[in-house]
């Protein structure tokens, strides 16, 4: 299988940029000098063969649902595939030898909530960074569908066409865009939005290095000033206790009249009902939600129903070779986990991403 090309050669110095180690590795006594069993969902086995090969003491113990997993895991070190809304406790409960998680999403506010993992020396690593790709594409998508008003003339195809459009089409060369969290699905953005001519400023907790596409990163008590700078703001942020809310009733009047606002993060880093009241009023010109809180909204809600909303249904990380960069990604973690060598994607279980 060919490498992708976000995921360098081992041996590579590229290679410590993406290990990301919060401990720097899966700790020694987690690896006795026996047998090392993981158990991965059924789906991934294969990538394991030549791991086995390389490296004998690795025992793989496939799974097919979660209540399979919860069954078999007394004999796990490690669990693989793990999807984002398993029971953590009951998983802990099944297996004491547990070191090493692997999920299977970038988002892991639903695990992180348990209190026993986040106080546990088991180590949690998620699908951040290959995913940036589809879902800035997928903000593109969102963000070019309001500003040629794709969704008009869609609906006008059925209809016969009319020399009008219901929102004004505007080219994005010029604009800013602010980008909310730069990891590995805003920095995908961000390059996106350069590419289109447009400035571009991000926030983020993380001392970012200098990007190439990036005028200026601010820290997260910064957002309140650059939002009034921006016409188009992408949400690319892990929510956590303390991004959930952050765009609210405030930092939506302190937007631009006429903002563009893309959210492809998760629906609770915008509160729905100041959103709703900003569109309706025209101070948010448009919006493209991949992401809504409650998910799926109500039937009745009326961002369904307003014609400059488009929302589609929490599907932007499918792509046609999303799971090949996530074989890789689970194949290249085992193999690190038996050699005792730091693990890629690393979540700080207290900040929750």
């Amino acid at each position: 299988m060919a490498r992708s090309s976000l995921f360098p050669k081992p041996q590579s110095g590229l290679a410590l940029v993406f290990a990301l180690a919060l401990p720097a590795s899966v700790p020694a006594a987690a690896l006795a000098a026996g047998e090392v069993a993981v158990c991965i969902a059924e789906p991934y086995v294969e990538e394991l063969a030549a791991a086995r090969e390389h490296d004998p003491r690795l025992r793989v113990e496939p799974w097919r649902t979660v209540d399979d997993l919860y069954q078999r895991a007394a004999g796990c070190d490690a669990v693989v595939g793990l999807p984002p809304r398993a029971d953590l406790d009951r998983l802990l409960d099944a297996a004491p030898r547990l070191r090493w998680i692997q999920t299977s999403s970038a988002g892991v506010e639903s695990l992180v909530r348990f209190d026993r993992l986040r106080d546990s020396t088991v180590v949690l690593t998620n699908t951040r960074i290959i995913q940036g790709p589809e879902i800035a594409d997928h903000a593109f998508a969102l963000l070019l569908n309001l500003t040629r008003d794709m969704k008009f003339y869609n609906e006008q195809m059925a209809k016969g066409f009319e020399r009008t459009t219901r929102l004004p089409l505007i080219e994005l060369e010029g604009k800013t865009a602010l980008v909310i969290g730069l990891g590995g699905i805003g920095t995908q953005i961000a390059q996106r939005a350069a590419a289109f001519g447009m400035r571009v400023v991000a926030i983020d907790p993380k001392d970012i290095p200098l990007h190439r596409d990036v005028e200026y990163v601010g820290r997260p008590d910064e957002l309140d000033a650059l939002l009034p700078q921006a016409d188009v703001v992408f949400s690319s942020v892990p929510l956590t206790p303390e991004s959930r809310g952050m765009l609210g009733a405030e930092q939506l009047a302190l937007m631009k009249d006429g903002v563009y606002l893309i959210n492809v993060s998760r629906g609770g880093i915008v509160d729905t009902e100041a959103l709703t009241a900003a569109l309706a009023s025209g101070k948010v010109r448009a919006a493209g939600l991949d992401v809504t809180e409650p998910e799926p909204l109500p039937a009745d809600h009326p961002l369904w129903s307003m014609p400059n909303v488009t929302i589609t249904p929490h599907i932007a990380t499918a792509s046609d070779q999303v799971e090949e960069r996530r074989r890789e990604l689970f194949r290249d973690n085992v193999e690190r986990f038996v050699a005792g060598r730091p693990l890629r994607n690393v979540v700080d279980k207290t900040k929750g991403y």
